[in-house]
C-alpha cells in the first residue's frame, strides 16, 4: 500500500506568515490619513446656513432689545436665563455655548448620511427647548439635504436653553422658517417638563405662560397630564411612515423614563440596546423597536468629543472647521497584497516539506 504522504508546513514559514501579517497591519495603520467624507461639500453648506440662522436670531434678539446674558460669552443671544416660567430642570451652560457651534449641522449631516436617508425621505423630530443649538442644527440640515420634517416641540428647557417666553423654542423656529432658512412642519406642542404636564413649583403661573404659548402656534397643544397618552399622540402624529427620529434635548415623552432611559446611547442609533416593553419607554425606544434610526441629541460633551469638535469654545468655530468633516481612509492595496503574501508563503511552506518528504521516501 503506497503510503500517504501528510504535507506539515515548518515553523518558519509560519513565523514569516504572522510577520508579513504583523508588517500589513503596521502598513495600514502607519499610512491612514484623513480624507473628506464624500458629502463635505453639503456639511459645510449646512454649517453655513446654521450660522446664517444665528445671525437672523440675533438680529431679532437686539432689535426687540432682548438681554443678552452675561453667561453667553459668545453673544449669541440664544442663552437663556437660568429660571423662568419655563425652566424645567438644571442644565450645563458649558453644554449650551457648545451646542451654537455651526459646525453642528455638518454633524447632522453625517448622521443623516449614515443613516441612509436622501431627499425627501420623512424625519420626524422631538424636540424640548433644551438645547436650541442641536435644533437649528438639526433643522439646517435637514432643509440642506431636502429632507421632509416634521417637529414636534416642548416648551419646557433646562436652564440656560430657551427659556425665555418671548424667545421659546417655537418661536426660534418660526423666525427661522420666515426669514427662508429652514423648512419644516409643526404638527404640535406640549408644556414639557415632569409628565410634560408644565407644572412649576417657582412658577404657579407657568402652566398659564405655556398655553399663551400654545395659542400663538395655532397647533394641537398636547396636554393630558399623561405620559403614556403624550407618547401614543405623538406616534399617532409623525405617523407610519418615519425614516429617522432625532431627539433634541431630554423631554419625556422623547427621551421615556422607564429604568431604561439612560441606557440609550448617544448619536445614531442603529443597533439598539435591550428594549423595553413598558408604555413609558418613549418615543427613542418606539422608533428604535421599529428599525428606524434614532439620532438622540442630549449629551452634548460626548458629541464634541466623538465627532472632532471643540467643547465650550469661544468664539465659536467658522463653518468647515473640526474633525467631523473628515473620516479616516487606507490605501485599498495594503490590505489585498497582505492577503497575497501570507497565502504565498505558506504554500511555498506546504510544498517544500512534502518535497522533500517524497525525495527521502
Amino acid at each position: 500500500m503506497k503510503k500517504t504522504v501528510r504535507a506539515k508546513i515548518h515553523w518558519g514559514y509560519i513565523a514569516l506568515a504572522l510577520a508579513v501579517a504583523v508588517g500589513g497591519f503596521a502598513g495600514l495603520w502607519l499610512t491612514r490619513r484623513q480624507a473628506p467624507t464624500p458629502y463635505a461639500q453639503v456639511q459645510f453648506a449646512a454649517a453655513e446656513r446654521m450660522q446664517w440662522a444665528e445671525e437672523v436670531l440675533l438680529g431679532v434678539v437686539e432689535a426687540e432689545g432682548i438681554a443678552i446674558e452675561e453667561t453667553d460669552l459668545n453673544g449669541t443671544g440664544l442663552i437663556g436665563p437660568e429660571w423662568t416660567p419655563l425652566t424645567t430642570t438644571s442644565g450645563l451652560i458649558e453644554a449650551k455655548r457648545t451646542s451654537l457651534d455651526p459646525n453642528f449641522a455638518a454633524l447632522l449631516v453625517r448622521y443623516f448620511k449614515e443613516a441612509g436617508l436622501e431627499a425627501g425621505d420623512h424625519v420626524a423630530v422631538g424636540a424640548s427647548g433644551s438645547f436650541p443649538g442641536l435644533l437649528i442644527a438639526t433643522l439646517c440640515a435637514a432643509t440642506e439635504m431636502e429632507l421632509d420634517v416634521d417637529v414636534i416641540a416642548s416648551f419646557g428647557a433646562s436652564m440656560h436653553g430657551a427659556t425665555r417666553p418671548e424667545l421659546n423654542i417655537c418661536r426660534i423656529m418660526r423666525i427661522m422658517r420666515e426669514n427662508g432658512v429652514v423648512d419644516y412642519g409643526l404638527l404640535a406642542v406640549s408644556p414639557g417638563g415632569d409628565n410634560d404636564y408644565g407644572e412649576s413649583l417657582l412658577f404657579p403661573e407657568a402652566r398659564e405662560v405655556i398655553a399663551a404659548l400654545a395659542a400663538e402656534e395655532g397647533v394641537e397643544f398636547i396636554d393630558y397630564n399623561d405620559l403614556e397618552k403624550s407618547i401614543a399622540r405623538r406616534l399617532e402624529l409623525f405617523g407610519e411612515d418615519v425614516d429617522c427620529f432625532v431627539n433634541v434635548g431630554g423631554a419625556s415623552a422623547n427621551s421615556g423614563t422607564s429604568a431604561y432611559t439612560l441606557d440609550f446611547p448617544n448619536g445614531l442609533v442603529t443597533d439598539p440596546p435591550r428594549i423595553p416593553t413598558t408604555a413609558n419607554r418613549g418615543l427613542m425606544y418606539e422608533y428604535a423597536a421599529r428599525g428606524v434610526p434614532v439620532i438622540n441629541m442630549l449629551n452634548v460633551r460626548g458629541l464634541a468629543a466623538d465627532n472632532g469638535l471643540p467643547y465650550d469654545p469661544v468664539p465659536l468655530p467658522q463653518p468647515g472647521e473640526g474633525g467631523v468633516y473628515y473620516e479616516i481612509a487606507y490605501h485599498a492595496w495594503i490590505a489585498p497584497l497582505t492577503v497575497a503574501l501570507i497565502v504565498l508563503v505558506l504554500a511555498v511552506g506546504r510544498w517544500k516539506p512534502a518535497r522533500a518528504s517524497q525525495a527521502r521516501g
